[in-house]
């Protein structure tokens, strides 16, 4: 029996342009998908030329970038040419030559583009872009529903590109954060429908599926166990913000400074038996298995609104699930959970399937790692918030927080697998300096980029921005951070407590009041780094690292950015 063969991948470390790299990933995905024809496509005629196909990817955590690769290789088996591109890396002048285009990008922030695809976006609404009548394109837009802009960034793309000119090869697909169904039906959709010549090798349908997984990932989880829970605050503290450890033993999982670890959680089994009574299911055990480990079981679904207005003939849900309700819809799921709904409508009868139907699927929760496998090559740390809060005359819980903080044991299985984050890595030149911005649990990634620099014995400066409420009771990791500070790992730390004086003060405040030798860090080939809140956080600190550049700040940041040398895991 013959072994199934992987698609070579140049790595960013070959000796080669971006351009380059893109260039070879496409070629070797094609020549060597198509070097192992199905059988069942020996007796096709060949064709006698490939389809030029070019596959660009927005990703901020990675996925985009996985599915253009997926993509990639089945376009290479159905005698495609393809080249994927990292659209920061892609050269914009060559949009107006191009036959076929797949956009793949997520959302991130306020409905914004991920990091890497703003340039693109710039440049496509800027007044400046060609004519694209000659380009036949789709796009796959990633996102979570649970956020009112959902998907704006693809819908963005998809809308400007045809304003544009260019035709649409299939329509646009939104994915909710279960993308892999949605993804591989607009995999097959847009490919078949760009495929121009009727004798051109084909593959059986069945086959654009991936096969099962052979290592552990998000759909194949390795189940570890806690090693370590503890509270890092101190007592008094207004937060709960734990230190886990995570055994890797036995799974040969592997990560690097950057990465996520993803953690498929458990729901409370308090609230299933409070949703399981309200149902009148109470008895039904096959039900509270799936309430248990399958479905999420708090946030409220658009579905479920849509059911319940249509069952309870109440007009007010009937206009939440109007668009354009301005704002109205996130007024009302603040605080709320599937619960409310189901006691604020007790008059309306569900089966299990009719309930199961208006609920999304559990999905992990991703975690940024706050180790190095340098120092710790069997564990993984993390640094998680415990959400706890009141809100309707109940007490709420984070579904994953809750589940590590309070119901793991040592001998809990915890579903886990490693999520690549390659757009957060330390520099590949030690000597280089890096700033990082990672106040609360932001500092996680940085712990981990500390441990892996004194491993490594790397020499570059280093200077961290820390921030929370009080030094007292919320300075994470600090005895750690003063070692790293006497032993040069940690070259300067700068802190931000926002609520240790009348004024509250945060880490962009304090980057302002240093300006001038941040700037000259940067000017020194600094990598500026930043971790943690998006909505808020984040939008700060991009708009003071504006105002500490003193001339064309815009194109400053923006050179940065195309140099990778701005990097962010915001959430």
């Amino acid at each position: 029996m013959n072994e199934a063969k992987s698609v070579p991948y140049i790595p960013d470390t070959a000796p080669f342009t971006a351009e380059q790299r893109a260039y070879l990933n496409g070629f070797f995905a094609g020549l060597f998908s198509r070097s192992t024809p199905d059988p069942s496509t020996l007796n096709a005629q060949p064709s006698t030329s490939l389809q030029p196909l070019t596959i660009l990817f927005g990703s901020q955590t990675g996925n985009a970038e996985a599915l253009a690769k997926r993509v990639a290789k089945e376009a290479g088996r159905r005698a495609f040419a393809p080249i994927v591109y990292d659209v920061a890396q892609y050269p914009f002048a060559n949009l107006k030559t191009e036959k076929n285009l797949l956009l793949i990008t997520s959302t991130y922030g306020d409905g914004d583009p991920p990091d890497n695809a703003k340039g693109f976006w710039a440049f496509l609404s800027n007044g400046e872009a060609p004519s694209l009548a000659n380009l036949t394109f789709s796009v796959l837009a990633l996102g979570d529903s649970n956020y009112p802009k959902f998907c704006a960034c693809g819908k963005n793309f998809d809308q400007r590109l045809e304003q544009l000119g260019a035709k649409r090869a299939h329509a646009r697909v939104d994915c909710d954060v279960d993308y892999e169904e949605p993804f591989c039906a607009w995999m097959q959709g847009v490919l078949s429908s760009l495929i121009s010549d009727a004798s051109t090798p084909r593959v059986p349908e069945a086959s654009t599926l991936e096969p099962q997984p052979t290592t552990y990932s998000r759909s194949n989880p390795f189940h570890a166990y806690l090693i370590a829970n503890r509270v890092l605050n101190g007592p008094g503290s207004a937060k709960e913000t734990r230190h886990f450890e995570i055994s890797l033993e036995g799974s040969s999982l592997t990560y690097e400074a950057g990465d996520a670890l993803g953690v498929i959680p458990t729901n409370c089994p308090q609230l299933v038996d409070e949703v399981l009574c309200a149902l009148g299911c109470s008895d039904d055990e096959a039900f509270r298995k799936s309430l248990l480990h399958d479905y999420d079981i708090t946030r409220i679904s658009q579905l479920l609104i849509a059911a319940l207005a249509e069952r309870s003939g109440d007009e007010h849900l009937k206009k939440l699930g109007l668009p354009n309700v301005n704002g109205e819809l996130k007024k009302f799921l603040w605080g709320r959970e599937v619960i409310d709904l189901l006691f604020a409508y007790p008059q309306v009868a569900w089966t299990p399937a009719e309930f199961m139907r208006c609920l999304k699927k559990l999905q992990p929760r991703l975690y940024s790692i706050s180790s190095s496998p340098k120092a710790h090559s069997k564990h993984v740390h993390l640094t998680v918030s415990v959400v706890r809060y009141e809100s309707l005359g109940r007490l709420r819980k984070g579904v994953c927080s809750s589940f590590l903080a309070d119901r793991v044991c040592s001998s809990t299985p915890v579903p886990v697998f490693v999520h690549s984050n390659k757009n957060f890595r330390l520099p590949q030149d030690p000597a280089r300096p890096v700033i990082m911005v990672g106040p609360g649990t932001g500092i996680a990634p940085f712990r981990a980029f500390l441990q892996d620099r004194r491993a490594s014995g790397a020499k570059g400066k280093t200077w961290l921005f820390f921030g929370d409420q009080h030094e007292s009771t919320d300075f994470l990791y600090r005895d750690q951070l003063q070692d790293f500070l006497h032993d040069g790992t940690l070259t300067r730390l700068t802190t931000a407590f926002s609520r240790d004086q009348s004024e509250k003060i945060y880490v962009q405040h304090r980057m302002l009041e240093h300006a001038a030798e941040l700037f000259q860090w940067l000017q020194d080939g600094a990598y500026f780094y930043v971790c943690g809140d998006a909505a808020r956080m984040a939008k700060d600190v991009d708009a003071a690292l504006h105002q500490i550049i003193p001339n064309a700040a815009a194109e400053y940041v923006k050179k940065l950015r195309d140099e990778k040398r701005y990097l962010r895991d915001v959430y």
